[in-house]
């Protein structure tokens, strides 16, 4: 695959990863609205979308961002050792969300999740762009 489609491939990949991770961190922080009926419904669809959508797009990003990185040589680089810790970082919090999310849904009521996934959609926003202004200055 050429580096432009590539290229495009892992920004939709990575774009479509982040919102959704955006969307399970809102999800946690209103933990206690999700308890109604209505709220448990949602909790649903955001779990049946987290496994066919922001799970694969997340593989997507990590596949299309790994061969872009093996085919520019890049690996050496301080910039992208920097953006790769950053994202296996993200990795780990997606993994935190999704057994959030199955727990949320699974046990009545939903439990407090920990602190750190309350304010985890502000994180997830402020890495990911951490990592958008490593991968476009490539500053080290």
């Amino acid at each position: 695959m050429d580096y432009p489609t590539l290229k495009l491939l892992h920004f939709m990949a990575a774009a479509t990863w982040l919102t959704g991770m955006v969307g399970s961190g809102i999800a946690v922080a209103l933990h206690d609205v999700l308890a109604s009926p209505g709220g448990r419904s949602l909790l649903a669809n955001l779990r049946s979308w987290n496994r066919w959508v922001t799970s694969p797009a997340m593989l997507a990003t990590l596949a299309a961002g790994l061969t872009i990185a093996l085919q520019a040589s890049w690996l050496v680089m301080s910039w992208l050792r920097i953006k790769l810790a950053l994202v296996c970082a993200l990795v780990i919090l997606h993994g935190w969300l999704s057994r959030t999310l199955h727990q949320m849904a699974r046990v009545e009521p939903p439990p407090t999740p920990p602190a750190l996934l309350r304010f985890s959609a502000p994180l997830v926003f402020v890495t990911g762009l951490t990592i958008v202004l490593l991968a476009l200055t490539k500053p080290v």
